[in-house]
């Protein structure tokens, strides 16, 4: 009996072994299926990888699953393509695809491949711009660089904008002594230096030092050389992050000169001007002062040449960068300061201080300066306080892979009752992002829209969720993975380390943000930000920062969002109709990245949602078959619509605006989410209907297979030979009330 049961086992083992070898070989195994696209066609895997034309690629697949190829013929200036042939394995499965799409359960070796043919245009095309009428752009792009996708101009970083009544002209003043000018804010020319230069010794060109009594005064106290070019890219004798503000007929230019080699030895200056397009000719302006200076330095360093060495470590509590001026509504005026060296355990912060309205230096006697952690010049014997932090950084240094919080760039705006603290978290090595936060007071607290503290250091881990949280995205990373032809561009499609923020009214009401970012572009597979290879493409347009300007529209709780592209006039205050929404968007939505590296986020990709009649379906809804009742979109106001996307509640704004991957109108839309989430949509005007059935084909999965599926899959017979957009809205649109009366 006892060998019986010995030899049962053995048995039921070597059940369970074989049972298990076939699960892993079969079921559980990833197989490779080989897709194939010839001749002006593009090739869908299940609606997220696309490939172009003439294309091979592999997908991972497992065993018995149904796959969706959708077929999309070529639709340009180059002229129509059909299908011709598809196969799979070699078997011709042509007459088997249904509106550009065939389904078929994944075999061990598959191989598919697609075929296309010429074909004519018909007359019930859609046109892409339908009723949009916003007027395409002419662009005249500074040095006459090749356009790639950035609106503006490019190698410029930190703008500030402002408006010359004189002039008529829009001025950026940007990084690295640099100034263009626009009549519209779309188009930017006349890129020229704003301040005198000289010719270091290696040729190139760095900021004199010798026109400005102060700065010639603080760089010889901190050691420059005459006529030396320093190494580093943030010390080589520039201008860092200028802020040109207006005061009554007068202009107030602060500007930064940083030696970052001494850790945040930096200072603050200010000079004025009430001809301001003159100033900029002729490279005169009147000297205001030196505003702040911060300086660290390490226990055994000389802080300065010929001085003797310290006894012990010395670090200013802030860095004297990137200042940001506002006034207040009794007329006070403002200072926020600070970046991404400060003292070792901030590792960088936002600081305010208070300034004069009629010197525009520090205010004497001033709660605010007379408050925060003790500062000297070091060198010198003014001594004078940081002022009130603002806020702080979600890591600490020594916690390591901390540069996604890293904390800089801030521009501080006053609307209504409050003031607005915009901030740049990471580094543009990296990727940036611009996050926003409230308060009514200057000074602070500054809250995100779920009220969570800026100002506040909240853990000493590097794994507090709270510290990557804070503050609601306006802007960050992004891509646009599906262009509204079926395409991906990595080239033109999204943006990387969008940083440094500056934002105006215009005389006509209009809020406007200019950012530097930089462009995503695709190396050997992988998706680069120019910055990741620079060094091998140092001449590259695509690998330098450009200046782009975004329209800003405020929602019903008072918070700023930023609209999807770039601006071209548009404005927002249209009202939308439901039905306008109605269609296929690429959607992005800039999750907070709780408790994650952010360094490592290098953008948020889009997805593809339907919006039709009262629902929202996105591709995890067709993944997890989810229930109509558990879709919602509607019309919340005249100006805004709900949306549920993947089991977060959005408030959503649209706007039309001009799409400059694809060069026309589109409708967009910006919002947020209930769990403080931004969301961005353009919406696709394709006539590529495989990228777009597989909202239908989940509808009819859903429906009665006795009654209503076989009339909706007659309906689809009749249009399947050359569909249009409308034509699939429509039919959705009454599968959706046909079910939904079930």
């Amino acid at each position: 009996m006892k060998k019986f049961f010995v030899l049962m086992l053995l048995a039921l083992l070597l059940v369970v072994g074989v049972a298990g070898f076939f699960v892993h070989q079969y079921l559980l195994r990833d197989y490779i299926v080989f897709i194939e696209s010839f001749d002006n066609g593009i090739l869908t895997v299940d609606n997220i990888r696309t490939e172009g034309t003439d294309q091979k690629f592999r997908v991972k697949c497992k065993y018995g699953e149904y796959l969706t190829v959708s077929i999309n013929p070529s639709r340009s200036e180059r002229g129509y393509y059909d299908l011709d042939r598809l196969t799979v394995n070699g078997e011709n499965v042509t007459k088997e695809v249904s509106m550009l799409q065939y389904r078929t359960k994944v075999t061990k070796k598959m191989t598919i491949t697609a075929t296309f043919k010429p074909g004519e245009e018909t007359a019930a095309r859609e046109t892409t711009n339908e009723t949009l009428n916003l007027a395409a752009p002419s662009l005249d792009v500074t040095n006459n660089t090749p356009y790639l996708g950035s609106l503006g101009a490019y190698n410029l970083k930190d703008p500030s904008i402002i408006y010359d009544e004189q002039s008529g002209l829009y001025y950026a003043f940007c990084s690295d002594n640099l100034v263009v000018h626009s009549k519209d804010l779309i188009n930017w020319t006349g890129k020229t230096n704003y301040f005198k230069t000289v010719t270091t010794d290696d040729g190139t060109l760095a900021l004199d030092f010798d026109q400005f009594d102060s700065v010639k005064a603080w760089a010889a106290e901190h050691g420059y050389e005459k006529d030396k070019r320093y190494s580093s890219a943030t010390s080589n004798r520039t201008v860092l992050s200028p802020e040109i503000v207006r005061v009554g007929s007068t202009y107030y230019l602060y500007f930064s000169v940083s030696k970052a080699e001494e850790a945040n030895e930096a200072a603050i200056f200010c000079v004025k001007t009430k001809d301001l397009a003159s100033a900029i000719s002729n490279k005169k302006w009147t000297e205001v002062g030196i505003v702040l200076s911060t300086c660290g330095y390490n226990a055994g360093t000389a802080p300065a040449a010929g001085e003797k060495k310290a006894t012990s470590a010395h670090y200013d509590a802030s860095y004297a960068v990137h200042p940001s001026v506002v006034r207040g509504a009794d007329g006070s005026m403002y200072l926020a300061y600070g970046g991404t060296w400060g003292r070792a355990e901030i590792r960088g912060a936002i600081w305010l201080l208070e300034l004069d309205p009629q010197t525009g230096l520090l205010k004497e006697n001033s709660a605010i300066n007379a408050s925060g952690d003790a500062v000297s010049t070091v060198h010198g014997v003014t001594r004078y306080h940081t002022g009130v932090l603002i806020a702080q950084p979600g890591s600490l240094p020594e916690h390591g892979k901390n540069e996604g919080s890293l904390l800089w760039g801030a521009e501080l705006v006053r609307r209504g009752d409050y003031y607005y603290l915009l901030m740049t978290y990471g580094t543009d090595a990296r990727n940036c992002s611009v996050r926003v936060a409230r308060s009514d007071n200057p000074a602070g607290p500054y809250l995100d829209s779920l009220g969570r503290n800026v100002s506040k250091f909240e853990s000493q881990s590097f794994l507090s969720r709270d510290q990557y949280h804070k503050g609601d995205i306006l802007l960050a990373g992004y891509n646009f993975d599906r262009s509204n032809d079926g395409g991906v561009s990595y080239l033109n499609a999204g943006k990387a380390s969008t940083a440094s923020p500056s934002v105006i009214k215009t005389a006509d009401g209009q809020w406007i943000m200019a950012t530097h970012s930089q462009i995503y572009f695709k190396v050997d597979g992988v998706l680069e930000t120019g910055y990741d290879i620079a060094k091998n493409l140092e001449e590259s347009y695509d690998a330098k920062p450009a200046m782009e300007i975004r329209q800003i529209l405020w929602n019903d709780n008072g918070w700023p969002l930023a609209v999807p592209e770039a601006y071209d006039g548009e404005t927002v205050k249209e009202i939308f109709t439901a039905s306008q929404m109605y269609g296929e968007w690429d959607v992005i939505v800039f999750d907070r990245m709780d408790g994650s590296d952010i360094a490592q986020a290098a953008c948020s990709h889009s997805q593809t949602v339907s919006i039709l009649s009262d629902v929202a379906i996105t591709k995890q809804n067709i993944d997890k078959n989810t229930k109509l009742d558990k879709l919602y979109f509607a019309k919340r106001n005249s100006r805004s619509f709900e949306i549920r996307l993947n089991g977060e509640l959005f408030v959503i704004y649209p706007v039309v605006a001009w799409d400059w991957e694809l060069d026309r109108a589109t409708l967009t839309f910006t919002g947020q989410g209930e769990n403080g989430s931004t969301v961005w949509g353009k919406k696709s005007f394709s006539s590529m209907m495989g990228l777009y059935t597989d909202t239908l084909y989940y509808l009819l999965d859903q429906a009665d297979p006795e009654t209503l599926r076989p009339e909706y899959e007659a309906k689809l017979k009749k249009i399947e030979a050359d569909p249009t957009q409308a034509q699939i809205n429509k039919l959705c649109q009454q599968l959706i009330k046909a079910l939904q009366a079930q």
